[in-house]
């Protein structure tokens, strides 16, 4: 919230500069390094564990809707508010969320044994790397960040040089994407003991793949926004369902640091994601760039199907005690 009203203040004032935005951007990260974790790995407190896998699918399908649905809110508040006022709406936003919090009252899960924190990573990434499932899906996670979601980066330039619209155009382009994620939701909450992690996390990768393949050769702009609702979906149901499955596949007492290098690997490496379409679209073009991206998705999604009885096993939304 802190760094949202500084942010939003330094534009209103015009007085924000690049290395300004470099460290506000790192200590973000640094707030969603500890944010992260203990918000998802907080959300199986609240429910038995019949309840556990929808819990988790939906908290992480929330959270993943919200990194499309909010550019597409974000696009509107520019126009109406300027980009200054539409850091500042997001730092007001803060508030309903600290009220909520205040108000929660769960009895929590507390470790009998306290390790030494050095230790405790080391027991974390020890069992994350050594359970086959986790470790693959965790893989898996990380290619997809890089390149599938780094699409996402360049949509402002597509906007403009391919569609030639503005800021509200870029908007209607992040709530198609984000329509199709909040339908991934609900899907994946509510079948998620009925269809198989496999059809959701290969099926939603193959679904993405195409989708957004397709986006970039179409000039039509309402076919854009149909590509783009299905990439959204697909994108969303492979990662709701991913997180889904390793929370529910860690052992209780060690959820908490499994999904820190969930978080790693879907957060901390984002950024390679950025810099690797930036730097492909400078030289060969934003469409080639995201096709390269989608094909390396597409490519790695199909060998780990293939090989999934070897790596996988039986993949089950099977929550461990």
């Amino acid at each position: 919230m802190i760094l949202a009203f500084i942010l939003g203040i330094l534009t209103i004032l015009s007085v924000i500069t690049v290395p300004e935005i470099g460290l506000l951007a790192f200590l973000l990260g640094v707030v969603n390094a500890i944010d992260y974790p203990a918000r998802q790995s907080f959300v199986p407190e609240f429910v038995g564990k019949e309840k556990l896998a929808s819990a988790i699918a939906i908290n992480s399908g929330v959270y993943n809707s919200a990194r499309v649905v909010g550019p597409a809110i974000a696009g509107i508040l520019i126009v109406l508010t300027g980009t200054g006022g539409a850091f500042i709406l997001n730092g007001l936003s803060y508030i309903a969320v600290i009220i909520a919090l205040f108000a929660m009252k769960v009895e929590l899960y507390v470790p009998k044994v306290r390790l030494h924190p050095l230790l405790a990573i080391k027991e974390g990434l020890s069992y994350t790397f050594s359970h086959s499932i986790i470790r693959t899906l965790l893989m898996f996670i990380g290619v997809s960040s890089i390149f599938a979601w780094s699409y996402t980066t360049v949509l402002p330039v597509i906007t403009q040089y391919t569609f030639h619209l503005g800021a509200s155009g870029l908007g209607y382009l992040y709530v198609a994407v984000g329509s199709g994620a909040v339908l991934a939701t609900i899907v994946v909450s509510v079948f998620s003991k009925k269809i198989s992690p496999v059809i959701f996390i290969f099926g939603g990768n193959a679904l993405f793949a195409v989708s957004i393949f397709l986006f970039t050769l179409t000039h039509n702009f309402p076919s854009a926004l149909v590509f783009l609702f299905f990439a959204g979906f697909g994108l969303l149901s492979q990662f709701a369902t991913m997180n889904t499955t390793v929370q529910t596949m860690a052992a209780k007492e060690l959820r908490g640091r499994v999904t820190s290098v969930y978080a790693l690997m879907f957060i901390g490496l984002a950024p390679i994601g950025s810099f690797e379409v930036g730097f492909l679209s400078d030289r060969f073009g934003t469409a080639l760039a995201i096709q390269i991206g989608a094909l390396i998705v597409f490519v790695f999604g199909t060998l780990l199907f293939i090989k999934r009885k070897k790596l996988l096993g039986d993949l089950k939304l099977q929550p461990v005690t």
